[in-house]
Order: structure tokens, then sequence, then C-alpha cells
């Protein structure tokens, strides 16, 4: 996606006295991105949507505050232009080193981080600031960019700041930065994150929540919930955190679609309902989301979730989709589903190598190859030609 650009704000403020009214819990930094083939459509979308529900003021999160059902009104229409969502959530109650109480050590801290998460899914990108102004963290990561990203003869990366071309769209990410922070700010928290989070779902590329653990558990178990095994999660999500930082930075298309499906797994478990499975449709549109293109859904079984399994990553799957697993009842989800297909299969193979090797009276075994061994154990046949070889 060469062609494409970010508007980015950010929500949260920088203190970290905690003691103090006001001082948020958590930062975070909300990037939409779309292709510039689409900002005249995003424009015409956002005015009619500021008419409606701004009048005349700008599509502001602050203007909504607390009202959910309002806010869950303007973030369905807002998502419902042609952009994806890369968003960095910091939890600042966990930066407790002394020299983050630095507000220029802080900005440096967020910055790393911003710039790492955008440039690794979008390595050549234009991007344009919300709110830079004096002493904010947007006008000292415009700068950050700028010095880390300067462009050489090797290296002509085109990820950089570039002058404001919609006001309209900064205010979108404003608004879904502060969508955002009502899903995660624990100074007054939302009785309707979980709504939030599943409406933002579809859009998100990639959410990343630092420090990358969560306490007391991996997941938050709906009410009454109890097919829960909070060990058998953290695995999952660790094998999958484990595939994901070797494969983060990688520039080849099936591991880029890998990543993308992965994430977008593991956002769900941990965001939205780790009981839920995500049908192939739903999982085959947020791939496309991010290369522009609709795979194949014989692609996405065998070069997306065939690799993934190959690679260790526990993924489960039945006739409603797929899901990291979450209890006992999940893999064997994925053991039932597989043996309604492998049984069947293996039941064809056994009828043709009967067929064929009692019609030439045992000369033709399909199965008597070295390669099909395991196949031929499988089918529990008798070493029948070796006892026929037999003097």
């Amino acid at each position: 996606m060469d062609d494409s650009i970010a508007f980015l704000d950010e929500q949260g403020n920088t203190s970290l006295d905690f003691t103090q009214p006001g001082t948020s819990t958590h930062f975070i930094v909300a990037a939409l991105v779309l292709r510039k083939s689409e900002l005249a459509q995003a424009q015409t979308h956002l005015e009619a949507l500021g008419q409606r529900y701004f009048q005349t003021g700008p599509i502001n999160s602050a203007s909504v505050g607390s009202d959910d059902k309002r806010r869950t009104l303007v973030l369905g229409q807002l998502l419902a232009l042609p952009l994806q969502i890369v968003a960095l959530v910091v939890d600042k109650r966990e930066l407790k080193s002394e020299g983050f109480y630095h507000k220029g050590s802080l900005f440096k801290f967020l910055h790393g981080l911003a710039d790492r998460e955008l440039h690794r899914h979008f390595p050549n990108l234009e991007l344009v600031a919300g709110r830079p102004g004096e002493d904010t963290f947007m006008k000292g990561f415009v700068q950050f960019v700028h010095d880390r990203h300067i462009p050489t003869l090797f290296d002509q990366a085109s990820f950089r700041f570039v002058p404001g071309v919609s006001s309209l769209l900064n205010q979108a990410a404003d608004f879904v930065a502060g969508s955002l922070a009502r899903c995660y700010e624990q100074t007054a928290p939302s009785p309707a994150q979980a709504g939030l989070r599943q409406l933002l779902s579809p859009k998100l590329l990639a959410l990343t929540y630092w420090p990358e653990r969560f306490a007391p558990l991996v997941a938050r178990p709906l009410p009454g919930q109890t097919t829960y095994n909070a060990s058998l999660a953290e695995l999952c999500l660790q094998l999958g955190q484990d595939f994901l930082h070797r494969k983060l930075s990688s520039r080849a298309p099936q591991e880029i679609d890998q990543v993308t499906c992965l994430q977008y797994l593991i956002f769900h478990f941990r965001h939205v309902d780790p009981t839920r499975y995500i049908s192939s449709r739903e999982l085959l549109a947020h791939v496309q989301e991010r290369r522009g293109q609709t795979p194949s859904l014989h692609y996405f079984q065998t070069r997306v979730i065939a690799p993934l399994r190959d690679a260790g990553v526990l993924i489960a799957s039945s006739s409603k989709g797929y899901k990291i697993p979450a209890c006992e009842g999940d893999l064997y989800d994925f053991v039932n589903h597989s043996n309604t297909i492998i049984q069947p299969l293996l039941s064809r193979i056994g009828k043709c190598r009967d067929r064929i090797y009692q019609a030439t009276s045992g000369t033709i075994d399909l199965l008597a190859r070295e390669e099909y061994a395991n196949l031929h154990q499988l089918l529990a046949y008798p070493d029948s030609v070796k006892q026929q070889e037999a003097p």
C-alpha cells in the first residue's frame, strides 16, 4: 500500500503523577490509514457525518465524552470509510523507571514505540499529524520521524510527515483515539468498552498494547463463563506472540498475511470475546484490507493458516471458523473438525488401494512405497507384500 497516507492523533497526557486529578492511566496514538485515491470520498463522508452529529463544531471525541450511545452511532458511521487503524496503547502505570519522569525521555520512548509500529506495517507511508502544537507528543514525533528516516542513496523509503491534507481526517483520528481511551482508560472505565472494541476490531490492522502481557488474566472471561482455562490460554497466546516476534519485520507477502491474520485472532481473543470463532470470510476480509486484494479461500487455508500451525501456533477450528484456544473444548473442536476430514479421506484411499490390490492379485500395492509408510500404518494394513515376497 505504497499509495497510502495516515492521519494521526493522540489521547491522554504524559503526566505520571497519578495522585493528581486528570492524569490519564493510558497514552494512545491512533493512525487512520487509507489510499490517497479515497481521500475525496472520505472527505465528503466526514463532512456529512460532521453536519449530522456535530453541526458546526469539529468531529471531536471530547464533545461526546461518556455518552457511549452517541459515540457508538458516530463510530459506526466513521468506520464505514475504507480505512485501517494502527493503534498504540501505552499503560503509563508501567513506566516505573525514574528516567520517564523527565518529559524528554518519556517523549523519546513514546516516539520510538509509535515509529516502530507504523513503520513495521507501512515502510513507505506519508503521515499527517494532528494537533502539532507546542510541547506536544505529535510535534516531537514529526521531528523524530524526520530525523530517523532521512532518505539516502541506498534507501529512498518515503516514510515521512507531509503537510496536512484534510483536518477532517485528523479529527476522525482524534475520535478513534478517544474511543480507544473509552476501552482502556481506568480513570473512568466505560461500561460499553466490550461493544466499542467489537465495533473497532474489523478495522484494526494492528493494536500494540505496551507492556505486552496482560495481568492477571490474558483475557477477561465473560460473566458466567466456565469454559476458560487461563494457563492454556496463556500458552496459546505466548506461542502466537513468539511467531509475531520472529515474523513482524518480514516483507514476504505470505508471511505478512500470516502476521495480519494472527494479530487479528489475538486481538479478538484478548479484547473482544475469547470464546467466539471468527469465520474465514471475516479473516479474509481483514487480510484483504491489508493487502488491497482478496485472497482465495484455498490460499488462505494452505498459505496462511497451515503455515501458522506448522510453525507451532495453536489455532482451533470448527465449522464456525477459527480462534485462539481458550479451553480444552476448543482443542477438541479442532481435533473433531480435522477428524471429519481425515477419516473420509483415509477411507477413500483405503478403498482405492484395496480395489487395485485385489484386481492385480497383489502385484500393485499403491501404499507400498516408502513415502507412504505412514499411510500404510494408519490404514492398519498387514505387510502383505513382504509376506508374498518371503521365500
